[in-house]
Parts: structure tokens; C-alpha cells; sequence
């Protein structure tokens, strides 16, 4: 009895030691903050520099695909070219034949079995006759049209196609060359630190946890802004307070206070984050308790594809390390941060906008 009570309690430790060692293998790892582990500044710029090398990685990954969907859809369009062209062909002689007719005076019995008609009867049927000729030529020469404008559509995106990818192929090389550069630096610096085997290790675990965690919480969070900014005209409707006309303009002022609570009241993750407005830069500052994110980027008024005030992206920091521009520009493809004053009141449009200590100044104008 004993001895069945001492061996139970032998399974329940190691039990025990088994879930507290699993439980500190999924704890956030100290080199996860470089920031808060007392990492020199040295190794958190090689961190910095690795971390950037793997996103460029990740950008080379997306161009790679976008270019191999560029080449799939040139392919499908010039096959398509192709059986246009001998459809196009037949059209083409058809259409040539009508207008030969025309121009060469083949239709001139026509009109004079019409002019010489000896009766109402004989003159209807042969106006029937014609009826029929001219609608045929007409529809002959509508197909030809329709093909002619299908192929030519057709050519106009296949230039389009190569035009994009050689832009492609171009970024592509950029990036290549620039992720090279970027890990011979990495691998000098390893050698010349003397402690390259650790300094490696501690690359590799940054890189994997920003593969496994951050990036996927660094996209959360944005996720989370983008769906609140969306129902930012809403809110707006709610507080009139923050717009003032005066004629056919209207300003729109929001505070930063305004800004955070109502974020905070979209999105329990939002409640982290603080937002500040400073002279020309909007800053962006969070933490969960392991993952510390840092944004600092502009507004401008664009008009393509629509009317619109645009986020821009200039600084992106995730646990003290700055991510590259290329992580940038990713996230503002991925999410839209955007406002979108035609949402608020139809036929308005941003004149302006402006970022001030405190506070968003928008300068809207009545306007398609």
C-alpha cells in the first residue's frame, strides 16, 4: 500500500516536472524583447539586421509569386491572342468584302431594281431584299468591330503584363542583391564579435519567434485598426462637434484623446495602444506584456483610385528592433488604415490634411 502511494506520487512529480518545463519552453524567451534582456546595442543591431534579412526574404518570396502569376497570365493571354487572331481573320475578309461592294459600286443594281420597280408590290420586295443586305453588311461589320476592339483589349493587357513584369524582375533583382549585401554584413560582423556561435543562436531565435508570434500579432493589431477606422465616419455622424463649416468648406478636427477612446471602445486589443499626434507624424505605441509594437507614420490626400486620406508607414519597431521598409509596405498593402471622407458626407472631398501637436486637422470641400 505503501509502496503503491510512494510510486503514485513519483508519476504525479514527474508529471509536474514535465508541464513546468513545457510551460517554459512556450514562455516568451528573454532575447524576445532585446529592449528589456540587456542586450548591448551591438547585438541588438545585428538582431535588427537579421530580422530585416528575413523579411526581405519573406518580400523576395511574395515578388517571386507575383511573377510567376504575371508570366501564367501573359501565357493565357497570348493563347488567347492567338485564337482571336484566326477568329479575327474571317471577320476580317467579310468585313472587307462589304465594303468592297460599297465602294466598288456592287450595290448599285440594287438601287436601280429599286428606282425601276414597276409596281408597290415589286418595290416592297426589293426594299426587303436590300433590308436584309445592309443589316447583314451592318452586323458583319459589328462583329469585325467587336473583334477588333476584344483583340485589341486584349494586346493592351499583355503590354500591361510586360510592362509589370519587368517591373517585377527589376524589384526582384533589388531585393536579391540587397539581402546578399545584408548577410555578408551579418556574417562579418559574427566573425569579428568572437562570439559568433552564440550571437547565431540568438539570431535564429528572434527570427523563428518573429516568424511564429510577432508577425502574426503585428497583424492582428492592424487588423484590429484597419476594421475601427472603417467605422470612423460613423462616428463622426455621432460627435458633429468635430466639424465646422463655413461656406462650401468644412473642417474635420479630432484629437488624439478622441482618436484613442474611440479605438478603444472598438477593440478590446486596442486598449493597449496609445495614439499621439505631433507636428507632421502619428505615433503609435503598444504592448501586450512580450510583444512591444512602435509606429510612427504620416497622412496625404490622395485622389486615385478615389478621393481618400492615406496612412503611410514610415517607422515600424517590434520589441526595439526597426523592421525594414519593404515590412512597411506590406502591411499597408494587407490593411487599410485609410479614411475615406466621401463615407462620411456624399459629393465631399479632402482638400487637406494636416497633423498638429494633439490633434488631425481635415480640410474637406464640396466637391464629385
Amino acid at each position: 500500500m505503501t509502496r503503491r502511494r510512494i510510486s503514485a506520487m513519483g508519476w504525479i512529480a514527474l508529471l509536474l516536472l514535465l508541464a513546468l518545463s513545457r510551460a517554459g519552453a512556450l514562455s516568451n524567451p528573454v532575447y524576445a524583447d532585446p529592449t528589456a534582456s540587456g542586450v548591448d546595442e551591438e547585438t541588438r543591431r545585428l538582431l535588427e539586421k537579421s530580422l530585416s534579412a528575413v523579411e526581405i526574404d519573406r518580400e523576395i518570396e511574395r515578388i517571386s509569386g507575383l511573377r510567376e502569376a504575371t508570366q501564367d497570365e501573359m501565357a493565357k493571354t497570348e493563347k488567347r491572342l492567338a485564337e482571336q487572331e484566326i477568329a479575327i481573320a474571317a471577320q476580317r475578309e467579310r468585313a472587307g468584302r462589304v465594303l468592297r461592294s460599297y465602294y466598288m459600286g456592287q450595290k448599285d443594281a440594287m438601287w436601280s431594281a429599286l428606282l425601276n420597280s414597276k409596281s408597290m408590290k415589286e418595290l416592297l420586295r426589293t426594299w426587303e431584299m436590300m433590308d436584309l443586305v445592309v443589316r447583314s453588311d451592318r452586323e458583319t461589320m459589328d462583329r469585325y468591330d467587336k473583334e477588333y476592339k476584344s483583340i485589341k483589349k486584349g494586346y493592351d493587357t499583355l503590354s500591361r503584363n510586360r510592362t509589370e513584369l519587368a517591373r517585377v524582375e527589376s524589384d526582384l533583382r533589388a531585393q536579391r542583391e540587397r539581402v546578399i549585401a545584408l548577410r555578408k554584413e551579418l556574417d562579418e560582423a559574427l566573425t569579428a564579435s568572437g562570439e559568433a556561435e552564440k550571437l547565431k543562436r540568438l539570431m535564429d531565435e528572434m527570427e523563428a519567434y518573429w516568424r511564429n508570434v510577432g508577425l502574426y500579432e503585428v497583424k492582428q493589431h492592424f487588423n484590429s485598426l484597419a476594421k475601427a477606422m472603417d467605422k470612423l465616419p460613423e462616428w463622426i455622424q455621432e460627435h458633429p462637434d468635430t466639424l465646422k463649416t463655413s461656406g462650401l468648406k468644412t473642417t474635420l478636427t479630432i484629437t488624439d484623446g478622441q482618436l484613442n477612446e474611440f479605438l478603444r471602445s472598438q477593440d478590446e486589443r486596442l486598449k493597449q495602444f496609445a495614439i499621439s499626434f505631433g507636428t507632421d507624424v502619428l505615433k503609435v505605441e503598444g504592448s501586450n506584456g512580450d510583444i512591444q509594437v512602435g509606429i510612427e507614420g504620416h497622412y496625404t490626400v490622395e485622389n486615385e483610385p478615389q478621393n481618400a486620406i492615406v496612412f503611410h508607414i514610415d517607422k515600424l519597431v517590434f520589441n526595439g528592433l526597426e523592421l525594414p521598409d519593404t515590412t512597411r509596405a506590406d502591411l499597408e498593402r494587407e490593411f487599410d488604415l485609410g479614411f475615406y471622407p466621401q463615407q462620411l458626407i456624399k459629393y465631399i472631398k479632402a482638400d487637406s490634411v494636416s497633423l498638429e501637436p494633439g490633434r488631425l486637422v481635415v480640410r474637406l470641400r464640396i466637391g464629385k
